[in-house]
């Protein structure tokens, strides 16, 4: 009986310190997994905004966010994501991608104010330079970034415009149209699109503004699991008031035409 009960006590023991054990690992697992996840990825936002006043009818206004991402190491990849801001360093710190979002700032106020030398509006008016760049999905290590634009300097109307692009963080490359569409034949994908097109339309009335007879693949585009999309700007295929058209199309209706690396890479 005193074996018996001896035992169990050391049974009991062994027990709880396995459990112990057990459970110090699986906090270390979950430890480990939340920091290899903030360490494999992460964005910071640089924000400018800033007025000039140049005449007593006249103020310009700036504003943009960029995105710095420190974990981002390889220099062809960062240049690419900066190329749609028009910036180019040798060092895309957050000090360094601060000073350039300045000096944009500064060539858009002198650039007004060069233009203006011999124009004095009548009435009071603001002129705007509005840009945005942003996150807009993070999945099966493609990340996409939105890059949006807006303003004003003069005229009949402002301007807005809404690109995308694709960049693949697990072999350091922009995802070009040719790495998800093997057949671009626009003979196949002008129904597709037109299709497409109607059946998103909804009751937006974009159909009754097209300017185009037949609709390209562009390079403005993106994707998740089940559809791709095709963003096209203002005056691209449809008038102004028309806005940006958004093209969404199934993958699984499009499925022969797609690359096999991204259908493998998908899971289609």
């Amino acid at each position: 009986m005193k074996n018996f009960l001896a035992l169990s006590i050391l049974f009991s023991i062994a027990f709880v310190s396995c459990d112990k054990t057990k459970t110090s690992a699986e906090s270390l697992k979950d430890k480990g997994e939340q920091i290899t996840k903030a360490d494999h990825f992460s964005a910071d936002s640089i924000k400018v905004n800033d007025s000039l006043k140049i005449d007593k009818n006249l103020t310009l206004h700036f504003q943009s966010k960029i995105l710095a991402f420190p974990t981002i190491k390889n220099k062809a990849l960062l240049d690419s994501i900066y190329a749609p801001k028009k910036i180019h360093l040798a060092d895309y710190s957050k000090t360094n991608l601060t000073a350039a979002l300045d000096q944009k700032k500064q060539e858009f106020f002198d650039e007004e104010k060069e233009s203006l030398k011999d124009y004095k509006p009548e009435f009071a008016q603001n002129w705007d330079n509005n840009s945005h760049m942003k996150v807009f999905s993070k999945e099966n290590d493609f990340l996409t970034i939105q890059y949006t634009g807006d303003g004003y300097t003069g005229g009949a109307h402002g301007y807005y415009y809404e690109n995308y692009k694709v960049f693949d963080l697990k072999n350091n490359k922009t995802v070009h149209l040719e790495d998800i569409v093997s057949n671009q034949d626009s003979k196949i994908w002008n129904p597709i699109l037109m299709d497409n097109f109607t059946q998103n339309d909804g009751d937006k009335g974009q159909v009754e503004m097209l300017l185009v007879n037949e609709i390209p693949l562009n390079n403005n585009f993106y994707f998740d699991k089940e559809y791709l999309y095709f963003l096209y700007n203002q005056y691209e295929i449809t008038a102004y008031a028309a806005g940006t058209v958004l093209i969404k199309i199934p993958l699984s209706d499009i499925k022969p035409l797609l690359a096999d690396e991204f259908i493998r890479r998908q899971g289609l």
